[in-house]
């Protein structure tokens, strides 16, 4: 069947039947010119023996039936009003990451979709961004391992900063400690902060419950960002975050789980905390399903997985 249904079809048709058709007809036409062109030759030069042929020439008496019209047709279907194309970024961190963090971001959800409808940002270096044309959705999807944690660490008002693991974050980002001299305790944290706070949190030395509590309260203030933000129909926020987990030999097993809508939500993200393995994300968003949470998941940086991701 050639339709709607079956496009490949109209493109088979047209690059093999349609194109014959074609040379055999414009073989034809050319020798229909051909023998046109020479009757007409001979009728507009009559020969001196003949004068009554040319007088008894027939003429074009008769009448238009129909009047010339600039119709025309086309084989591509119109278009479909719910195929339009629209443009956003669902991988995003801001001050709630602690590797952001780590390396100078301090801004926050409300910041980043400031930054995607086209409003002036500061970036970690000092200097001004804005994009050239505002984005048609958005999300923010920091990392859910220790959410928020790092600058609840580096605040010095906090209970949490008073932590031997906290105290390498003090004033990490304060305003005179973003030169070139500060990246040496910059790669020291991300790569010690995260091991040392499991370490404290697994014997016992850190509370967990503080630190969930910590994510907890990063994670309500994305969803609120979010839903701030949000203009159906002219700026489409997502919720969301970044699982965060790789395999034994450091294949990149990063996915951003976006939640279809925001009245009902998780009250803490799954992350490599709750189990390095994949699977536990996807039984965790299957238990989300059976409460009404639909979510999906989208692998990121499948290129650096050591082909973890594309296992059968």
């Amino acid at each position: 069947m050639i339709g709607r249904r079956d496009p490949w079809a109209w493109n088979r048709w047209i690059a093999s039947g349609t194109n014959l058709g074609r040379r055999s007809a414009l073989v034809g036409l050319t020798l229909l010119l051909a023998g046109l062109g020479c009757s007409a030759e001979d009728a507009q030069t009559p020969s001196a023996s003949e004068p009554e042929a040319a007088s008894a020439r027939p003429g074009f008496a008769g009448k238009p039936v129909f009047e010339i019209q600039d119709e025309s047709f086309t084989l591509r279907p119109p278009p479909n009003p719910d195929r339009s194309a629209f443009f956003g970024d669902l991988h995003v961190h801001t001050t709630y990451s602690f590797d952001a963090f780590a390396f100078g971001t301090l801004a926050t959800p409300y910041d980043a979709y400031r930054y995607a409808k086209g409003e002036v940002i500061q970036h970690p270096a000092g200097f001004d961004v804005q994009l050239r044309q505002p984005l048609d959705f958005y999300a923010v999807t920091d990392h859910a391992m220790f959410l928020g944690v790092a600058p609840a660490a580096a605040d010095t008002s906090t209970e949490f900063s008073k932590l031997d693991v906290a105290k390498p974050l003090h004033d990490l980002n304060a305003p005179g400690n973003k030169g070139m001299l500060s990246l040496a305790t910059r790669f020291g944290v991300f790569g010690t902060f995260l091991p040392n706070l499991v370490t404290g949190v697994q014997d016992g030395t850190i509370d967990r419950e503080a630190v969930l509590e910590i994510t907890r309260t990063a994670w309500r203030d994305i969803v609120d960002a979010a839903e701030l933000y949000n203009e159906p129909g002219r700026f489409t926020t997502f919720i969301g975050y970044e699982y965060t987990s790789s395999t034994d030999d450091r294949g990149n097993l990063h996915r951003n789980v976006i939640f279809q809508g925001s009245e009902k939500l998780p009250a803490v993200p799954f992350s490599r905390f709750h189990s390095q393995n994949p699977e536990g994300l996807w039984d965790w968003m299957d238990g989300l399903r059976n409460q009404g949470i639909e979510s999906l998941a989208i692998p990121h940086n499948s290129n650096g997985s050591n082909g973890q991701m594309f296992k059968l």
